[in-house]
């Protein structure tokens, strides 16, 4: 795919430029974007980091909200609907501290009003680390897509 998903034809046009944003900061790379599976990667940096070392849990946390959204935008922006995070919890099974992260979401269901996705988060070695559920609200879009 691309560093990021933005490519008009799938989502609304940025507001913000991405680089200026909090995504832009996070640098993911997306490699898939389907209707009910995502697939990214990201470099562990310096800046992500929690003092002692290990990758900080809220950028997990952050990863796959920013996931689950676009996601969750992919589908319904076309029909005049926004998401916006609901919910998220997330589950440390074992750290990060360097390399490239690999994140797997799939969608586990939704309805009119709610999406929820569940991320799996593995080292370059393709140990399973950190699991993620995040619901996404769906609400109708103060400006109509265009």
């Amino acid at each position: 795919m691309s560093a990021a998903p933005w490519d008009r034809a799938s989502l609304p046009s940025p507001l913000i430029p991405l680089e200026r944003t909090f995504e832009g900061f996070l640098d993911l790379e997306w490699l898939e974007l389907g209707s009910e599976s995502v697939h990214v990667r990201f470099r562990v940096r310096e800046n992500l980091k929690q003092p002692l070392g290990l990758m900080h849990g809220g950028i997990y946390a952050a990863v796959a909200e920013t996931v689950a959204s676009v996601a969750t935008v992919n589908n319904v922006w076309r029909e005049g609907f926004i998401g916006a995070g609901l919910s998220n919890y997330s589950s440390f099974l074992r750290p990060i501290t360097d390399g490239v992260v690999d994140v797997h979401a799939r969608l586990r269901g939704h309805d009119e009003r709610e999406w929820t996705w569940a991320h799996e988060f593995r080292d370059e070695r393709g140990n399973l680390c950190v699991l993620v559920d995040v619901t996404i609200a769906v609400r109708p879009a103060p400006i109509p897509p265009a």
